[in-house]
């Protein structure tokens, strides 16, 4: 059997690495081998839901989390004050050296190959059943029982300066047409998607004493569960903010930037508007954020993260001169925005499939979504599920209250996107199961299922958590009486101690803060013993996590059940939607439409009610008990 991954950029990294890791003999096919694991924006990875998905993908055995942290030159765990559940982890990569660690680690990864050269089409024995292999441009063949094809922004992909289009995939690339053009002729629902970057300024033409200084954590703390250690020199970021010559500049030229100039059909991310669209929309604002980040230690060049912008070249260099401390600023690389074809994700099995195409799986931007970490999750559940179909397994798909990855890919497979979709914590119903320090603990399951992790990394993983058991435990056990040793403690959060209570029972008083509760956890046994992987001001805000919330999570448990329930029952194939008695056509349209594959997938298509989902119920155990 033989998988190729089509695609370098960061879906076709996981999807190839975690085939392969997998036992599956893999090709990664992919225009230039010097650009596997380019950033394309700013080399950055995670933040508030994305830095979710990235210890996720590392508990399932994904690269993404260990390359950052050898390359990464910026660490900061981002809305730290609000709690366990929201806070994310980011990083500002060195992209030179991210590129080439991306490239080194899939070189030494066994049953992988890399292959340089362009698909041009998919064949199949007959029809679109019975997958043969992939064509190139060159006119080569790779044969293969399976594809994951991971295009990125190359389908059809144009670059938008001003009123100049330019046909390329990314800055300096070509892009891919026949591919994008065979795919639309198989009758696959398609649509042009946008999305941009911001131009790249030479260091040196920067007065940084002008500029807010941003540091980062001190220590920085790994994305990877598994990481020893953060070893690059870490360096500082600054924040700057536009002025009202910044506003004046783009209103003046609005209609010269791609954008507004009417040169642009596709739809841009909502999250991440460009600098025009910001004033645009938000005229209350008479200022906007910039973050001032470095591109590499190997390299003079700076990113504006919060700059996206289409302007012409010449606009673009008085908008960025209108900053304070960029009055003498050269554009080393301007930005641009750039157009592409994707493809209607609610086509997908929910295991990323394309149900009308036989072996073949969509992941990244192809589905509609934008952002590093959202094409590497789909890549790895896509890899992996095409290697379990070539090993005629039952896919593995991680529900919405698991994995953030599955929360995307349930809203990728269930309601679809007409723009570019980026993850928030905010499309996650249950939030508190879902805190990304325990992402290794939640999917251990998954991961030992598809032998994602080394034998060692699965060790850590159940020490840790045998850790964590035994030092709840304790604190159930342990009393705490006005004559203890914890007592003078308890006096001093304000606490009586009338007839004495458990130390859990203390610590989830929200006067015990987190210097008294260092205090107090210092008492246990199994607390100050040294162990591999264990943080001490990690475990802790997890303990207290774990004890103050528990009355929440198990009223969300009890809630979660009734969904499972629906999420369990799958809709026969050959269900026919339209001879259902009792439900309206805009119901009927919207099923035939979406195709949801479980009770529970139709429930959360937009529109479908719970009286609709009862009566499919009905009707669908009385067929199985007739």
């Amino acid at each position: 059997m033989q998988l190729v991954v089509i695609g370098g950029g960061h879906a076709g990294i996981e999807a190839a690495h975690i085939a392969a890791r997998m036992g599956m003999a893999t090709t990664l096919l992919t225009m230039n081998l010097d650009q596997i694991g380019q950033m394309s924006c700013n080399p950055s990875i995670g933040g508030v839901g994305k830095g979710h998905m990235v210890r996720e993908l590392d508990a399932l055995g994904g690269i993404m989390g260990r390359l950052i942290d050898a390359t990464g030159i910026h660490f900061r765990i981002l809305n730290e004050s609000r709690g366990v559940a929201v806070r994310g982890p980011r990083a500002q990569a060195d992209r030179v050296k991210y590129r080439i660690e991306a490239r080194k680690h899939l070189e030494s990864t066994p049953n992988l190959k890399l292959r340089q050269g362009t698909a041009a089409s998919l064949r199949w024995a007959s029809g679109t059943r019975g997958l043969e292999g992939v064509e190139l441009l060159d006119g080569s063949f790779l044969p293969c029982h399976a594809v994951v094809v991971t295009s990125g922004t190359f389908l059809n992909g144009c670059i938008l300066i001003g009123d100049r289009r330019i046909e390329a995939g990314r800055s300096g690339e070509p892009a891919s047409r026949q591919l994008a053009e065979q795919l639309k002729s198989l009758g696959l629902r398609w649509r042009r998607l946008k999305t941009g970057t911001s131009p790249r300024i030479a260091k040196g033409s920067i007065d940084f004493s002008k500029l807010a200084p941003q540091p980062g954590d001190n220590p920085p703390r790994p994305f990877s569960f598994f990481s020893q250690g953060i070893p690059q020199p870490q360096v500082c970021c600054h924040i700057a903010s536009t002025t009202p010559d910044t506003e004046t500049i783009i209103r003046e030229n609005l209609q010269r930037s791609a954008m507004y100039g009417g040169h642009i059909q596709g739809v841009g991310p909502r999250y991440c508007p460009s600098i025009e669209d910001k004033f645009v929309k938000f005229p209350d604002k008479d200022r906007h954020q910039i973050f001032v980040e470095p591109d590499s230690l190997e390299t003079d060049e700076i990113y504006l993260a919060g700059f996206s912008t289409s302007m012409p070249v010449d606009v673009q260099l008085r908008m960025v001169r209108s900053m304070h401390g960029f009055e003498q600023a050269e554009i080393l690389r301007p930005g641009y925005a750039i157009e592409y074809d994707s493809f209607d994700p609610l086509q997908l099995g929910r295991d990323l499939s394309m149900t009308a195409l036989d072996g073949v799986w969509f992941a990244g931007q192809i589905n509609g979504t934008t952002g590093y970490e959202e094409a590497a999750g789909q890549g790895l559940m896509a890899g992996v599920n095409a290697v379990r179909w070539l090993e005629g397994k039952a896919p593995i798909i991680l529900e919405r209250d698991q994995a953030y990855i599955g929360v995307m890919i349930d809203d990728l497979a269930t309601k679809g996107t007409d723009e570019p979709y980026r993850m928030l914590t905010a499309r996650a119903e249950h939030r508190l199961g879902l805190a990304c320090d325990l992402a290794d603990a939640r999917l251990l399951g998954v991961a030992r299922e598809i032998k994602a992790l080394e034998e060692h990394e699965f060790r850590l993983i159940e020490a840790k958590l045998e850790r964590r058991e035994r030092l709840r435990r304790q604190c159930d056990e342990a009393r705490v009486t006005q004559t203890s040793l914890l007592g003078p403690l308890a006096r001093e959060a304000g606490l009586a101690l009338a007839s004495g209570l458990s130390l859990t029972e203390l610590l989830k008083r929200q006067q015990i803060t987190l210097s008294i509760a260092d205090q107090v956890l210092a008492s246990l046994p199994d607390w100050g013993t040294t162990q591999r992987g264990w943080d001490p001001s990690l475990e802790r805000d997890l303990l207290l996590f774990d004890i103050r919330y528990a009355g929440y999570r198990e009223r969300e448990a009890r809630l979660l059940e009734g969904q499972r329930t629906w999420d369990r029952v799958r809709i026969p194939t050959e269900f026919c939607i339209d001879r259902v008695p009792g439900l309206s056509n805009e119901v009927k349209e919207k099923l035939q439409r979406h195709r949801p594959e479980t009770l529970g997938q139709a429930s959360r298509i937009p529109g479908i009610t719970h009286a609709a989902v009862t009566l499919l119920h009905m009707l669908i155990e009385r067929d199985r008990s007739a």
